[in-house]
């Protein structure tokens, strides 16, 4: 049976796919050539399981069969070795994941699934240097957050191929999701591009002072019953990637509205990436293992 996962890119959403994998009895092998990025990697699975154990999504007998289950490797030939299915994640610059995906075409057999976790580029481009018979087997997908939940967009592109629809599909259910499909390609998804309305205005509303993002996030929870707002999710996601996705939206459109604010901008540069870094709109963060609490206020957010 097919059940070996390849994940191209340890970050924080990278490490929160190989765990979701796992847990869910898949083969996964994680790659990233940097040693710390991989030692980074294991640290903050080893708190996803500790989260899962405690909240009793897991008996600790599972999260040691699912800990089993990961194996990091140093190359992409290591990597994606009887691989059937290949998740790209690396930073959300379409030179680089060009790149990549015309390495991952010489080394990958045809039938390879060949997915790429992104949120505002698309397929069509990414793959368009890859030969015919690897574009019939891409599609693209935008996680949230694969650890708290089961949300996961998918989008099909003009070359994907019906058995690849199909097999795409299983393969998300059979790790717990529910998937939502964008059949049409267009840039950020459908779900995905309101959220993108959604965080344009807040990062207006931020850099011009208008309110704070704890003061936004309470408003937003109370308003739409959710347990988080739209800053903390930033945050989660990494600034640094939404920063890049909003780049992504203002170079396509060339439109001056498009383009994120200068003090957004700046605040990134300055090392506030979020979760990852400990600092972003929130601070606190536990960046030894990706603590899955939510942050303290920043003390720039009075």
């Amino acid at each position: 049976m097919k059940n070996k996962v390849a994940i191209i890119g340890v970050g924080t959403q990278g490490s929160m796919i190989a765990f979701r994998n796992a847990v869910y009895g898949k083969e996964v092998t994680a790659y990233s050539r940097n040693l710390s990025s991989r030692e980074r990697c294991a640290e903050r699975i080893e708190r996803f399981l500790e989260f899962y154990v405690q909240t009793g999504r897991l008996m600790q007998a599972e999260a040691d069969q699912a800990r089993a289950r990961i194996t990091y490797a140093s190359t992409l030939e290591e990597a994606c070795k009887d691989a059937y299915m290949v998740i790209e994640n690396i930073p959300e610059i379409l030179e680089r994941k060009q790149e990549m995906f015309c390495r991952l075409a010489e080394i990958c057999d045809d039938d390879v699934l060949l997915s790429s976790n992104t949120s505002s580029l698309l397929m069509s481009e990414i793959c368009k240097d890859i030969s015919p018979a690897h574009r019939a087997h891409t599609f693209q997908v935008d996680h949230d957050d694969p650890v708290r939940n089961s949300y996961v967009e998918m989008m099909w592109n003009s070359a994907t191929s019906e058995e690849t629809k199909a097999a795409a599909l299983d393969h998300y259910h059979t790790i717990g999701f529910e998937p939502i499909i964008t059949e049409r390609e267009i840039k950020g998804y459908s779900i995905n591009r309101v959220w993108r309305a959604v965080k344009k205005e807040c990062l207006k509303l931020w850099a011009n002072g208008y309110i704070t993002p704890s003061e936004f996030d309470r408003g937003w929870m109370s308003e739409w019953h959710t347990d988080i707002g739209p800053f903390k999710l930033m945050d989660l996601i990494g600034l640094d990637t939404i920063l890049n996705i909003e780049y992504s939206y203002f170079n396509a459109s060339g439109d001056e509205s498009d383009r994120p604010p200068e003090a957004f901008e700046s605040f990134v540069k300055d090392g506030n990436l979020g979760m990852k870094t400990g600092n972003g709109f929130y601070s606190g963060y536990d960046t030894q293992g990706g603590n899955l609490t939510v942050g303290k206020m920043n003390k720039g957010d009075a």
